[in-house]
């Protein structure tokens, strides 16, 4: 089983952490995570064939408890008078999808 520290640059630790979701964690300069919580698609073959991490990967394989998982958000798109009155007067119809 192969693991990945987790990246010094800012921005990559930022969302590494972010992806990790744990609350009041610290992590070391030793701190790895498992390859399990990487996809297939997350890795490149190196010149020497190896299998190596692309540099933009992310972890995002994670099996969270119901309480982290997030739920999809749903918008409701509302009708405005003023699109309702247009429509009317002058014969055009307005289609709102949901989003």
């Amino acid at each position: 089983m192969k693991l990945q520290r987790i990246p010094r640059d800012p921005n990559m630790r930022k969302l590494w952490l972010h992806a990790i979701r744990r609350e009041n964690f610290t992590p070391s300069t030793t701190t790895v995570i498992c390859e399990k919580h990487f996809t297939p698609e997350d890795y490149e073959v190196s010149v020497h064939g190896n299998k190596v991490l692309k540099n933009v990967a992310v972890p995002s394989v994670f099996d969270f408890p119901a309480y982290l998982k997030k739920e999809p958000s749903y918008r409701r798109v509302l009708k405005r008078k003023h699109e309702e009155s247009n429509s009317k007067a002058t014969g055009m119809f307005f289609k709102i999808c949901p989003v």
